[in-house]
């Protein structure tokens, strides 16, 4: 009898067991998320002070927030979270943020931290967009 519920115990703990290990996740598939503008060290130094807007759109793409408050402030973001070896207890966070910044509808200063490497697949060149204006905007200054 006593060997019959020591095979009993045995058999519900490794039973146990063996559930909770299906349970810890290591299987479980994390989709990589990216979010944002990747804006790489190369085209950053495109941008350079004195360039227009339209001109900086060309460079670097339409940025991320255009703030209604801050009319003169672009600013380009990006996040590219990836998952690990470890399945859901570990997540890789690259972050990158460019702010440029006008006067007088021209760049003033460029500021913060961009890609050193093109990380997304499938790039390509930027396309250009036309000089020309939206229809009843004012001409630039000269």
């Amino acid at each position: 009898m006593r060997l019959f519920s020591y095979a009993i115990v045995v058999t519900v703990v490794a039973a146990s067991s063996g559930l909770l290990a299906g349970c810890a996740g290591f299987g479980v598939h994390r989709i990589d998320i990216q979010q944002g503008n990747l804006v790489t060290q190369d085209q950053l130094a495109k941008v350079k002070t004195g360039m227009s807007r339209n001109d900086v759109k060309n460079a670097l793409g339409t940025p991320l927030l255009q703030d209604v408050f801050h009319a003169n402030r672009w600013d380009y973001y990006f996040t590219n979270e990836q998952g690990t070896q470890y399945g859901p207890f570990g997540r890789e966070t690259q972050k990158y943020h460019v702010t440029i910044l006008f006067e007088n509808e021209k760049v003033s200063r460029i500021d913060g931290q961009a890609s050193p490497l093109e990380i997304l697949t499938g790039g390509g060149d930027r396309r250009a967009l036309p000089n020309a204006l939206p229809p009843g905007a004012p001409p630039p200054k000269q």
